[in-house]
């Protein structure tokens, strides 16, 4: 019996046979074959039949580097091969697998600590596997794997036999790989070839045409004679003698190429020949280049027209370069003031005329020319500012050949551009802060072209909004303005714009703006724009409301005027407004005063007298007078009238007709005379009789003490006092009569010095009850001196008497305006019931007993009388156990 050829070898020998064996036969059938997949397939299959696995799989990594796909394999789930892919990340077996160069082997998936499984291996319950690279480490094509869900070791011979299948697939994929470079590349070669040869004819070397192909015969024989088998010279004859002949005979005996370019009369063709001459004969390439000579004879008839331009180009020069950056024209009047002429830098390299720095910008511009794109730099140069335009030149096919620049002098531009940039700055610092809206426009297409922040502030929207649609700004405009403006702002720029109009805000606050636009053209850089401000006149409109309706009502008044009239005058001392019913009175209308000055409708006499009042309201005095005026006993007023700035713009006369009040005055002053004459004896003839009594009591008092039990002492006690009590009352009574005439004249008095006398006076009283008196700054007023005084000993006084147990606190302020002074004596004694409030200031009204507090009942009287004289009035606020505040009023100094 013949034995097996293994017979003697142990099963791992064997088993390393067979893996060779298999690795062998695919080696073999990558080489037979160039059906990638089903190679692909067959060694997924002998890797898992001879590893005894379930699975087998070939990854294939797809372009962008973060996955596989499962191109091919065995024992997989349905549907999975071809369509199911895995990640290639660090923590993904495939992806630890990619950039390992050795085998990567698991024992068992469900421990591993490397990597996790994918859900391709764990959703099939694999457990143990073997996984390698298919590729180089850099340039990796996919991985090879073979998988089983049993617990298994992997030796290193079967990591090294898969290794060596995926070495296998990784060789095949190469070769189809290469294969199909070269067919591309083959396939780019017969297309370039046929691009080169547009035409082409044979020759034998007894220049017998013997070949020539289509393109050669689309150019030399278009009827389509036929010259295959003509002698050349036959059909061409007109060429013996020319260009073509001699070159064509001297490559034949120098069996060395040639190339010219050359006209054919017979053709009327220009062409491009290249002649390759061998033993057999001539090789002639040729091509039609007529309009190629016809492009660059316009060209030169172009670039004489443009040399010509060149040399006589203002304030610059210009030049062309080439491919190498070497100029080939360079012209312009500027060369007159380089050290570097025309001539010279014809001819040169960019770097080679140029300083470095210059050189350095050039280039880069240059170059860019060439690959198609226009360039603009700057360069300085002797001093100066130059700006390059750098364009490409190209043919009638749009081949770049060579490039052309313009350089001018930009220097004052340049100044005149920083000048300029400064005055915008200074314009933008200026509009910026502007409470007033300022804008910009373009008066083609009305764009805004800037508009300052007031926009926002004025009009409460979004400038953004208005940038991206200047329309949206009649959204703004009130209904009722909206089309007026809108017709004259389309008139702009041919009519300036000059409008007052309303605006809504957001939240429908409605605003007043004047606005004026107009077109602005600026010569030296030839541009016109629409320059616009807008003011918001909100107050300024309520003013002239609040204005207007003053007016009405002063003119109503004035018209309406009684027992008197009022005028305003300006400074010719001429009526502009006159009313009043006293008009009426004294036969003329307001018509006939107005317009007429007071020099031409009162007497001189008068004139003389109350001009000086007339004058002086325009230095701001006012001024009350009285006139007599056609026997009419007047009482007149001149004050100044102010504009809202507080401005002198006119003078008021206010008269009233006192004829019957002076008669009043008469007889009340008469009636006065008579009282106080009256008050006077009553008061010494009750004087007398009390003195009388003082007497004899006191004698009484005096002679018969010892006789006198105590209640005839105590009843002698009360005669003495009410007799006291009457005197007192007396004198009280006269002093209240006499206010009014005995007082002395007004005039101006510091009330501080005033206070301080008040307080000398009753130094004794403030010690004794410890009282505290602090005042503000008081005023200057309009006043008796004497009786001032004595309505503040007066308030004081009571202060300190009704303080109650506490020391007496006292505060006296003061508020000041125009018209009048406010001031006000504040206690914190023991206060006044409402109810009793209007009884403190009657004669003898008294609110407590004489026991509780001494006093005639008079002061506070007396206090209200003198008040009264001075034009005022006094009153007072009290609340009980808190204390009480006196208030009077008191004119103004007028110093």
């Amino acid at each position: 019996m013949t034995s097996s050829p293994h017979a003697d070898v142990d099963s791992e020998t064997l088993t390393r046979i067979r893996q060779q064996e298999v690795v062998a036969e695919l080696g073999q059938q990558a080489l037979e074959t160039d059906d990638l997949d089903q190679l692909m397939h067959e060694a997924a299959v002998a890797v898992a039949e001879t590893l005894d696995n379930e699975y087998a799989k070939v990854l294939e990594l797809l372009p962008d580097d973060d996955e596989v796909f499962l191109r091919q394999g065995i024992g997989w789930r349905d549907g999975l091969v071809g369509d199911a892919t895995v990640p290639t990340d660090m923590d993904s077996q495939a992806g630890y697998t990619l950039r390992s160069e050795q085998p990567i082997i698991v024992d068992d998936l469900r421990t591993e600590e490397r990597f996790s499984g994918p859900e391709l291996l764990t959703s099939h319950d694999v457990m143990s596997g073997i996984s390698v690279i298919i590729g180089p480490v850099e340039n990796p094509w996919g991985v090879l794997g073979t998988h089983t869900s049993e617990g298994r070791e992997f030796t290193k011979h079967d990591a090294n036999f898969v290794q060596s299948v995926a070495n296998v697939l990784a060789a095949a994929i190469g070769k189809t790989e290469t294969k199909r470079q070269l067919r591309k590349r083959e396939s780019e070669l017969e297309e370039t070839f046929d691009r080169i040869t547009d035409a082409f004819i044979g020759l034998d070397r007894n220049w017998n045409i013997t070949y020539i192909n289509d393109h050669g015969a689309e150019l030399l024989d278009p009827e389509g004679e036929g010259l295959i088998g003509e002698n050349f010279w036959d059909p061409f004859e007109p060429a013996l003698g020319t260009t073509f002949e001699e070159e064509y005979r001297k490559a034949m005996e120098t069996q060395e190429p040639t190339s010219f370019e050359e006209y054919y009369p017979p053709l009327g063709i220009w062409f491009e020949v290249h002649a390759y001459p061998s033993k057999s004969g001539l090789s002639i390439y040729f091509r039609d280049i007529t309009e190629r000579k016809e492009r660059e004879q316009k060209l030169i008839e172009s670039e004489q027209r443009y040399r010509t331009l060149a040399e006589n180009f203002p304030n610059g020069i210009v030049t062309m370069f080439d491919e190498d950056l070497r100029y080939t024209l360079a012209a312009g009047n500027a060369f007159d003031e380089f050290p570097v002429s025309a001539a010279d830098a014809e001819g040169q390299q960019v770097r080679d005329v140029w300083p470095d720095h210059a050189a350095e910008t050039l280039q880069p511009a240059f170059r860019a020319a060439l690959e198609g794109e226009k360039q603009v730099v700057e360069v300085e140069y002797l001093d100066r500012e130059w700006v390059v335009h750098v364009v490409p030149i190209s043919d009638d096919h749009g081949t770049v050949f060579g490039g052309m620049t313009i350089a001018q002098d930009i220097t004052e531009r340049k100044e005149y551009e920083q000048a300029l940039e400064e005055s915008e700055a200074k314009f933008r610092l200026l509009a910026e802060n502007l409470e007033e809206m300022v804008w910009l426009e373009d008066p083609e297409t009305r764009a805004i072209l800037y508009i300052n922040p007031a926009y926002e502030s004025i009009f409460r929207r979004d400038q953004e909004a208005l940038l991206d649609d200047p329309q949206t700004f009649f959204e703004a405009v009130h209904p009722n303005d909206c089309q007026r403006v809108e017709e004259s702002y389309d008139a702009l720029p041919n009519e300036t714009f000059d409008e007052e109009y309303r605006i809504v805000q957001p939240d429908g606050q409605i605003r007043w703006l004047n606005t004026r636009a107009y077109s602005v053209h600026h010569e030296d850089r030839n541009t016109r724009r629409i320059v616009g401000i807008a003011e918001d006149i909100t107050e300024r409109k309520e003013r002239e409301r609040a204005l207007e309706e003053s007016e009405r009502r002063y003119r109503t008044l004035v018209e309406n005027f009684p027992n008197g009239a009022v005028g305003l005058f300006d400074e010719d001392l001429t009526y502009t407004v006159a009313g009043g019913e006293f008009l009426e009175e004294l036969g003329f209308s307001a018509e006939d005063v107005v317009g007429t000055t007071i020099y031409g409708r009162y007497p001189d006499e008068l004139v003389d007298e109350i001009r000086p009042h007339f004058t002086a309201v325009f230095d701001g005095e006012s001024n009350t007078f009285e006139i007599e005026l056609d026997s009419r006993q007047l009482l007149a007023h001149t004050l100044p009238v102010r504009d809202a700035d507080d401005e002198i713009y006119a003078g008021m006369l206010v008269i009233q007709d006192i004829t019957e009040r002076m008669e009043y005055r008469r007889m009340l002053e008469e009636s006065n005379e008579r009282l106080e004459q009256f008050a006077y004896a009553a008061s010494h003839d009750l004087q007398e009789p009390l003195r009388m009594i003082s007497s004899y009591l006191s004698l009484i008092e005096s002679r018969y003490s010892d006789e006198l039990d105590d209640d005839a002492e105590e009843f002698l006690e009360f005669a003495v006092d009410g007799a006291d009590r009457m005197r007192e009352m007396i004198d009280g009574l006269l002093e209240y009569s006499r206010v009014d005439t005995q007082g002395d004249p007004f005039e101006p008095i510091d009330l501080n010095e005033i206070l301080d006398e008040t307080r000398d006076n009753l130094q004794m009283k403030i010690e004794e009850n410890d009282a505290e008196i602090t005042a503000e700054q008081l005023p200057r007023v309009h006043a008796d001196a004497s009786q001032i005084q004595q309505v503040f000993q007066n308030l004081i006084s009571n202060a300190i008497e009704y303080s109650g147990d506490e020391p007496p606190q006292i505060h006296i302020e003061a508020e000041q305006n125009r018209r009048k002074h406010l001031i006000s004596v504040h206690d914190e004694g023991i206060g006044i019931d409402p109810d009793d409030q209007d009884r403190v200031f009657k004669v003898f009204q008294r609110l407590h007993s004489r026991e509780e507090h001494s006093g005639t009942g008079i002061g506070l009287a007396l206090c209200q009388r003198i008040v009264e004289r001075h034009g005022g009035r006094i009153w007072v606020d009290s609340v009980p156990g808190e204390g009480t505040t006196f208030s009077f009023t008191l004119p103004p100094a007028q110093d």
